[in-house]
């Protein structure tokens, strides 16, 4: 015999969901196709009141055209083929959204996006290693619903647009804390261009506030901060700029894992020995950072999570595109390994 009164908790321990995915299912939101019409079902067998109204609203039918941004090759970038892996496999659940790429190019790039959005009819976009201070702001004002994948420093502007990038502050600011208490570290350097985009600029400020907090000193004569054009890549560069500092840091906390072992190939050149000599930190958990010699302690973040969220976030954000700019973090976990 069926309740009077059916709750959205009742549906949700019907099916064994959470009762926010229900939830969400019943006013729109964006939920997976599968999972929707398993809520639905399950709305219509228990007589839950509002159904009529939920099912005339129900958008999910309609087909998404969707279209990822980019200024870089991404599937020769080992964290970006983990993140389009993780769009890949929610549309795989999704049938009624399509996904396009457009590669940016520095040359008529905005005039080119511009008619490439008009011909193909794209309800959204995602924005990955889109960083130019010229460009984001013109994005933004055409008027698209948007999701970034990290953000420019330099820019501010209000739109139609979220961002999602993995949490750096407080995880490296920690850490960086944890060095100076149980290993008497005293002098960090920084490796990377802190104002590439938001991320870096994060771990860059979470270093100098764990030496803030720690009643140090930062001396900037041991960080290599040089903008982008610097070869980072290259071992011997980083040698030299090594080469010419006072003595070298105590700790060098970098970018991300790339650029860290780069860092750890410029230490060798020196003829000094990671961790002995120097620590180092890097960022992302790549393959990489695991298998090379010595293994590199950082960061780990849900890359294919990442890749999910960003399409959800859109896909929410194509639905309720009047709804406040979001600035959402995903956990990072500390990997400790050989390197500190």
């Amino acid at each position: 015999m069926k309740r009077e009164r059916i709750t959205i908790q009742d549906i949700a321990n019907s099916i064994g969901l959470s009762r926010n995915t229900v939830s969400k299912a019943l006013n729109g939101q964006y939920v997976p196709p599968r999972t929707r019409e398993q809520v639905l079902n399950a709305a219509i067998e228990l007589g839950y009141k509002s159904y009529h109204t939920v099912a005339a609203s129900d958008p999910s039918g309609e087909h998404r055209r969707i279209v990822l941004i980019t200024s870089k090759m991404l599937m020769t970038m080992t964290f970006f083929v983990h993140v389009v892996r993780g769009i890949e496999s929610a549309l795989a659940e999704d049938e009624n959204v399509e996904l396009l790429q457009f590669t940016a190019t520095k040359t008529s790039f905005f005039n080119r996006l511009v008619d490439f959005l008009h011909e193909n009819k794209v309800d959204g976009i995602i924005c990955m290693e889109l960083f130019q201070a010229d460009y984001v702001p013109k994005l933004i004002e055409l008027g698209y619903p948007i999701v970034f994948f990290d953000f420019p420093i330099y820019v501010s502007a209000m739109g139609n647009y979220d961002i999602v990038l993995p949490e750096s502050f407080t995880s490296v600011k920690n850490y960086c804390l944890s060095l100076i208490g149980e290993q008497d570290c005293k002098t960090f350097g920084f490796v990377g261009d802190y104002t590439h985009c938001t991320s870096f600029y994060e771990r860059f400020l979470a270093m100098r506030e764990a030496i803030f907090l720690s009643g140090l000193e930062y001396d900037p004569a041991f960080s290599v901060i040089e903008k982008d054009t610097f070869p980072y890549g290259n071992a011997k560069d980083l040698a030299k700029m090594f080469a010419g500092m006072p003595h070298l840091p105590d700790c060098f906390v970098v970018a991300n894992d790339t650029l860290a072992i780069a860092v750890i190939e410029a230490l060798k050149l020196l003829r000094k020995k990671t961790p002995k000599d120097v620590l180092v930190v890097g960022f992302d958990n790549l393959a990489e950072a695991k298998s090379y010699d010595p293994p590199i302690t950082t960061f780990n973040v849900d890359k294919a999570g990442i890749g999910r969220k960003l399409l959800s976030v859109l896909l929410e954000r194509i639905a309720h595109p009047r709804q406040k700019t979001q600035l959402i973090y995903l956990q990072a976990k500390l990997i400790v390994r050989q390197t500190t």
